[in-house]
């Protein structure tokens, strides 16, 4: 008497691991900094950053940076437009030319 050995399938694909959280302040200063709220763009930047650091499992380290760097342009061109409407002030007062 043969006895048949029973079936099993063969194995399924191998279990996914998990992925890392996003940091929610990473996301954050990306969507701020494109948005162009520069301020609360580098304050989330560095937030996320900092936390990034001190809490390996988490990700988004990419955005966060993104955010700051969307950010400190932002300024930078504020600050820019500043200056050059100030000059623009300046001159046009100091030549009695009325808008």
């Amino acid at each position: 008497m043969t006895t048949e050995q029973p079936y099993f399938p063969p194995p399924g694909p191998p279990a996914m691991a998990p992925r890392a959280p996003t940091n929610g302040m990473s996301v954050a200063a990306l969507v701020l900094g494109i948005v162009g709220v520069a301020p609360l763009a580098v304050i989330f930047g560095h937030i996320a950053v900092h936390d990034i650091k001190n809490n390996p499992p988490q990700s988004g380290q990419g955005m966060a940076i993104a955010g700051l760097v969307l950010g400190y342009v932002a300024l930078a061109g504020w600050a820019i437009l500043i200056v050059l409407f100030t000059i623009l002030a300046i001159g046009a007062a100091s030549t009695g030319v009325a808008g």
